[in-house]
């Protein structure tokens, strides 16, 4: 008699313990649920950096080398068409005191200049372009402004190289003379003929406005590989 009141007065108290148990055991799991959905988060933040490295990719760069064989044939063809246009302008300058002559010689007769010795020369091809430009023609394109770019911030006059892949460049920085200010300066120190040939001609013109030195444009050899 005392056996079964002593199993009876047990059993409340094994159900009480065992239930404590079952909620322990939940509280116990309740964690790991809670570390297996924070997995997600950790793959949002490696996947991130991807997105931020990808416009680097689209950059544009320019191929600069050096090579002397190719810098001294560029610059010979360079040279040579120089040599005969700039004796053309001096005289031009000379002959006319509103300089109205020149300055239509410089922007019209060195385009047919250009042209003329191209026809001669096989595989390599002279132009001139410049930031700021006057005459549409001389447009520069993506490789012509980043070399520009690079003589300006170096404040360099030196030739340079540049492989473009299926051709190389070589480009020769001009300085602006006192000469070239009579069409490059300021407008206000420029001939009022040369300024309303300028607007009447190039009314898009962007080439005034320069200062004795500066950076003024280039002539670049195009040469076939």
């Amino acid at each position: 008699m005392n056996k079964k009141l002593y199993a009876l007065a047990l059993t409340p108290i094994i159900f009480i313990a065992c239930a404590n148990e079952a909620k322990q055991t939940e509280v116990i799991e309740q964690p790991a649920v809670t570390s297996q959905k924070a997995i997600p988060t950790q793959e949002v933040a490696v996947v991130a950096p991807k997105t931020v490295t990808t416009p680097t990719k689209s950059q544009a760069s320019v191929t600069f080398i050096e090579n002397k064989k190719i810098l001294e044939k560029g610059m010979m063809h360079i040279d040579t068409f120089m040599g005969s246009m700039q004796p053309t302008l001096k005289g031009l300058l000379a002959q006319d005191s509103t300089h109205v002559t020149a300055m239509g010689a410089c922007s019209s007769m060195a385009q047919s200049m250009i042209a003329e010795y191209n026809q001669q020369i096989s595989g390599v091809k002279l132009r001139r372009t410049a930031l700021r430009y006057r005459n549409p023609k001389n447009k520069p394109d993506k490789t012509d402004r980043m070399v520009m770019d690079e003589f300006v911030a170096k404040n360099s006059f030196k030739p340079l190289v540049v492989d473009t892949g299926d051709q190389y460049r070589v480009y020769k920085p001009l300085k602006v003379k006192q000469s070239c200010l009579i069409c490059h300066g300021a407008i206000n120190d420029m001939s009022k003929d040369i300024v309303k040939m300028i607007d009447r001609t190039y009314p898009k013109d962007k080439a005034t406005g320069f200062e004795l030195g500066e950076f003024r444009g280039v002539v670049v050899a195009d040469m076939k590989k």
